[in-house]
């Protein structure tokens, strides 16, 4: 039997938990941000997932969950932050 001896460098590895630390960090906002929305619209995710629209003027925004609107301020910090971060912006 042959042994191989595998040497990793120390900036592989950094680069690799850095990696791992994002993947982490952006599941723990995903369930975060859906926590939150369970809570402000109970049975949301009832049939497995949910349908949400973002339409905005200037900076006034109204989004449609599961075919309701809402006002952007009337949504969870969390869920709003967490949707907010995921926007692009067509010109």
């Amino acid at each position: 039997m042959n042994l191989v001896k595998t040497e990793f460098k120390s900036s592989f590895a950094l680069a690799c938990l850095k990696d791992l630390k994002q993947k982490q960090d952006d599941l723990l906002d995903d369930l975060t941000a859906s926590m939150a929305l369970e809570q402000f619209i109970p049975n949301v995710f009832e049939n497995g997932g949910v349908k949400v629209k973002v339409r905005s003027k200037g900076n006034k925004y109204t989004i449609t969950i599961n075919d309701k609107d809402y006002d952007s301020k009337e949504l969870p910090r969390a869920y709003w932050k967490h949707l907010k971060s995921k926007l692009v912006i067509k010109n």
